[in-house]
């Protein structure tokens, strides 16, 4: 660039240390972006690209928001998945200084961004980190807004699809990659497993990548000069990891690491209310994988509408911390059963309505304070954020009242760890004003009375302000202008207006200062001295309340540790209450867990599909164990039900392990170590996998690593292909899970296939079941009751009919199944009874039968053809024609 001012050279200095970002560049009242930057801002924000220079050879595009708004033009670009660099002035303006200093005090990055504009309140905002040590991959997971941090690690050949759970799991906004392991972090994350877009083969629009939009991953220089684990021990001022489960584990340390030098980066913050670190493994929480997630909805529902998962269901929880920590106990439920039942005791003494409804009322007087206090430590913190802290924790006291004869342990222990902190309460309501402005430079937000030398500049300015109003009266009537106005800008100052039509009326002492269209401006020696104590102590009364802010953060910032304690002690309040509330609204029952192997549960509903049907839905038992028991066979019509048996199973399941009561009259339930679905059809386009390799993989996935204290449920395994090769698979799958002894597990079996039902005559743990329907005068009725037994058929061409699919194809259906059925095409009779070759010649005979049909209709054709009428070309055609369709 030729012809670079100052200050375009300074922009370009600070620029080349934040590559990958969009420069903020503080200008006065505006934030500023240059060359690239400010063509992706003009496009993106939608706002006027204009340029510097423009009269050169090389104009230099430029485009800029207001510094009061920039927090909504911030939130919007990095919800785009660009990393924004806030550079503000480090040092004040005076006169004489050509060229202010500048610096970044902050980087906002889709995993970082805390601003309540940007962050949903109800979902975390995890910061992700891989590293990779000796074939030992390490994941770490920060949430900057919470303080809470997580690290793992796996190794061996499932080390990256084990890490690759966790990140759906934690769902992280950014990901955090050493450079060289980029791709590799790519292939198993992003195109295997990390997909949140609704259209399968699209990405997540909110992820970025290295330094361009489409991808979750940053690429993060970490050298690691220093040791790794004194990163960690320096920051938690401890001597060594262990206690954190942490020693040994280079790789999670590595990779805890990586998260916490960014953080410290990008926010130029020492994040001290980031206070420990948890060690975590796979075995140590209820698995439930994305595609496991997904068949239930758990999260996000297949058809429009939030309401439509299970989390919408259960989230009666008052506060955002509340509901982000029911999604993370549906995302990990528990596999300790002392844990389960301690929250389903404290969920059965908030039954009671009155206290529940008591604590669920101050409730709504909490504000986000786990957010709260991250702000106050990342020094984000505005004295509307510490009111809203001090209304928080002034409901501390009337919740532990509520609490006091608690009878759970639970909430015993939640009442000992809610501080009320009376000293922080009394501060801030005795410094902070009632109403604070919501940006600083205006002032006023410290409370008159809190400060003596506060008060006196307040004083002397507002004393002048009403002498300088007096001053303006008294000169409209010396000079007879009634007109005249005494005014104030940033330029200038304060100076008298007068029309021009009045300017000869102005007195000799009038000093002229500014000549404008319609009017003169003017000031006088005593206007001068007025406004210099004026501004000189606005001046003061800025900079001293700021000063007297800072002293209040900083006093409350050092109750960090015990702020922390009582936000998370409350979040834990408000989800128990929440699931109790569910409970009371949708008759919800505690379950009984115990160490045996059975699932029995009486009247069981699917959460999500009775909260829409209401009364309507019909309940079911069942009864699974792990001999008896352990394969149940369920047949019967299509829009019968099988597929939200399946789901209402696993949802209940899953219920109970996080804590909460269950949809059913009673339930009594095993701990399971991970759910397996295989349910519904989609391709993977972007890796080039059909339907039928995507059903294949994933049911390879249950095969190798099931176990006996899993829960596995499989519907319609094998109709993405032939129906002889997909009837063999699964037979061969329902054998392989009864018969294994490394991966049995209780299973239900969802099928249209019915010759599955003969697997109950051979297998001692396999029982048929049927969804019951009923053909009324050719139309099927739905009952959607689960009974012993088998189908006899699955009803499809009523369903058909339902579908609105012409009468003309509906009747052809009839007649094609009437034939099929008539060569009973049942492939897999007993082999030992009939023999191989027996087996082998009705197989033939099957397949003959099927293509007789084909031989009929080419016969039908020649009878009803007028041959005498043909010509030689139309009986060419004609007998070319048949001749294709004879077998």
């Amino acid at each position: 660039m030729q012809n670079v001012t100052p200050m375009l050279r300074q922009y370009l200095e600070i620029k080349k240390s934040y590559p990958g970002t969009i420069l903020f560049f503080r200008l006065g009242d505006f934030y500023e972006m240059f060359q690239e930057d400010a063509i992706i801002g003009s496009r993106e924000l939608q706002i006027t690209l204009t340029a510097r220079q423009k009269d050169t050879e090389n104009p230099i595009p430029m485009c800029g928001v207001p510094h009061h708004a920039a927090a909504g033009y911030v939130a919007r670009l990095v919800r785009k998945g660009y990393r924004v660099a806030i550079c503000e002035q480090s040092e004040p303006a005076v006169k004489g200084t050509k060229l202010v200093k500048r610096e970044v005090v902050r980087v906002i990055s889709p995993g970082t961004a805390i601003d309540e504009q940007i962050s949903d309140q109800g979902e975390p905002l995890f910061l992700a980190s891989i590293s990779v040590k000796n074939d030992i991959v390490g994941a770490a997971f920060l949430d900057l807004s919470t303080g809470e941090f997580f690290a793992t690690q796996a190794e061996g050949a499932d080390a990256w699809s084990t890490i690759s759970g966790h990140f759906e799991r934690f769902g992280p906004k950014e990901i955090l990659v050493e450079s060289e392991h980029q791709a590799t972090a790519h292939k198993y994350l992003l195109l295997q497993e990390i997909r949140r877009a609704d259209s399968p083969g699209e990405l997540d629009p909110s992820v970025v990548l290295t330094s361009d939009s489409g991808s979750p991953f940053t690429a993060f220089d970490f050298s690691g000069s220093e040791a790794l684990d004194n990163i960690l021990t320096g920051h938690f001022g401890v001597l060594e990891l262990s206690g954190f489960g942490l020693a040994g584990r280079d790789a999670a340390i590595a990779a805890a690491a990586m998260c916490l030098e960014y953080v410290k980066t990008t926010q130029r913050s020492a994040v001290k209310h980031i206070t420990e670190i948890g060690y975590f493994e796979t075995n140590e929480f209820l698995v439930l994988d994305g595609v496991t997630l997904s068949n239930l909805e758990v999260l996000k529902g297949r058809s429009e509408g939030k309401d439509r998962t299970l989390l919408s269901i259960i989230d009666e929880a008052i506060t955002g911390m509340g509901s982000r920590l029911l999604r993370a106990w549906v995302l990990r439920p528990s596999i300790k059963r002392s844990e389960i039942q301690t929250r389903q005791s404290a969920v059965a003494e908030l039954s009671d309505a009155i206290l529940r409804a008591k604590l669920r009322h101050l409730l709504k007087g909490v504000s986000d304070l786990e957010r709260l206090v991250g702000r106050l430590n990342l020094g984000t913190m505005s004295p509307r954020d510490l009111l809203a802290l001090e209304r928080s924790i002034a409901q501390a006291p009337e919740i532990n009242a509520q609490l006091r004869d608690a009878s759970s342990l639970l909430l015993q222990v939640l009442s000992e760890n809610i501080f009320e902190l009376p000293e922080i309460r009394d501060l801030i309501s005795r410094s902070i004003a009632d109403e604070p402005p919501a940006i600083l430079a205006d002032g006023g937000f410290i409370r008159k009375g809190f400060n003596a030398e506060l008060d006196e500049f307040r004083e002397i300015a507002g004393s002048v302000k009403a002498v300088i109003a007096s001053f303006e009266d008294s000169e409209r009537k010396r000079t007879g202008i009634p007109t005249l106005k005494v005014r104030f800008n940033n330029v200038f100052g304060y100076y008298i207006e007068v029309s021009k039509a009045q300017a000869h009326k102005a007195p000799e002492d009038y000093e002229r200062r500014q000549t404008l269209t319609n009017a003169e401006r003017y000031t006088t020696p005593q206007l001068k001295e007025w406004e210099s104590k004026v501004l000189g102590a606005e001046e003061k009364i800025i900079a001293l309340e700021r000063d007297l802010l800072a002293e209040v953060i900083e006093k409350v910032r050092s109750e960090t540790k015990r702020l922390q304690s009582t936000a998370r002690a409350l979040a834990t309040l408000d989800a128990l209450a929440a699931l109790a509330e569910t409970a009371a609204r949708r008759n919800y029952v505690r379950p009984i867990l115990h160490d045996g192997d059975e699932i029995e549960i009486v009247k069981s509903r699917h959460p999500v599909v009775e909260a829409s049907l209401g009364d309507r839905f019909v309940p079911n038992d069942i009864y699974l164990n792990n001999s008896t028991d352990r394969l149940a066979i369920v047949t019967g019509a299509n829009m019968g039900g099988k597929s939200t048996i399946l789901r209402q199973i696993a949802l209940i399941q899953i219920l109970a392990q996080m804590g909460s009561f269950v949809p059913a009259m009673s339930a009594r339930l095993p701990i399971v170590d991970r759910i397996w679905t295989r349910v519904g059809a989609s391709d993977d386009l972007a890796s080039g996998r059909s339907t039928f390799m995507v059903e294949m993989t994933e049911t390879a996935a249950i095969l190798h690593n099931a176990t006996a204290r899993s829960l596995v449920l499989l519907d319609e395994i094998g109709r993405g292909t032939s129906t002889f090769d997909g009837l063999s698979i699964a037979w061969a799958v329902a054998e392989y899970l009864h018969n294994s002894s490394d991966h049995s597990a209780k299973t239900v079996f969802a099928t249209h296939y019915h010759e599955l039902t003969e697997l109950a005559n051979e297998l001692p743990g396999a029982t048929n079941y049927q969804m019951a329907a009923s053909e009324r005068d050719g139309d099927v009725v739905f009952l959607h009751r689960l009974e012993k037994g088998q189908s006899s058929k699955s009803y499809g061409i009523a369903v058909a009919k339902l579908a609105g699919l012409p009468v003309s194809v509906i009747e052809r259906a009839k007649e094609v199944l009437q034939r099929l059925e008539q060569y009973e095409l049942a492939v897999f009779a007993n082999e030992k009874a009939t023999g191989v070759a027996a087996a082998g010649t009705r197989s033939a005979a099957a397949q003959v039968s099927l293509f007789a049909m084909s031989n009929e209709r080419a016969i039908d054709e020649i009878r009803q053809t007028d041959i005498e009428a043909l010509s030689l070309e139309e009986s060419q055609a004609l007998l070319r024609n048949i001749k294709g369709k004879i077998v």
